[in-house]
């Protein structure tokens, strides 16, 4: 899993390319975001040049991180979102506890496999078709191996 990234303390406002960097997005990618997202649309200065508030910024990283670590799409980013402005950022304030919460070094083997494993109880916002099946079976399975392989190394 991938570090998150921390913002630099005392810095309210945030120009588009050190936002596109700490998210590891594109402009483009920011641009499409703010029509998809509530609450993103950047500031425009006299210049032309485009600022982010600090809360924005924390709310694009949490998108980029759902897209990324958690595999959800738009769609299913903006359910978690909205879920989680609903409860007051409980539900944030969770996930970035269990992410920053993981100690290295050595581990059982039932601890590295909850780790790698998609989270119980949460659904995909949708149903993989018929013909990727097999294709997703086959990586459970090699996720299977190689939390096997990892807790032999550990041991």
């Amino acid at each position: 899993m991938s570090d998150r990234p921390v913002l630099p303390e005392g810095q309210e406002s945030f120009k588009t390319n050190e936002v596109c960097k700490l998210a590891r997005v594109q402009p483009y990618m920011l641009k499409y975001w703010e029509s998809y997202f509530s609450g993103l649309e950047a500031e425009t200065t006299g210049t032309g040049q485009r600022l982010y508030t600090r809360k924005q910024v924390e709310l694009i990283l949490e998108v980029a991180r759902l897209l990324s670590e958690e595999s959800l799409t738009l769609p299913g980013a903006r359910k978690r979102i909205e879920a989680m402005q609903a409860d007051g950022g409980k539900s944030a304030a969770k996930s970035a506890g269990k992410t920053a919460g993981k100690k290295s070094g050595s581990r059982k083997s039932a601890e590295l496999k909850t780790e790698i494993q998609p989270p119980k109880g949460k659904e995909v916002d949708k149903r993989p078709p018929d013909n990727v099946k097999p294709l997703l079976a086959a990586l459970r399975e090699i996720r299977r191996d190689l939390s096997e392989a990892v807790a032999e190394l550990r041991k």
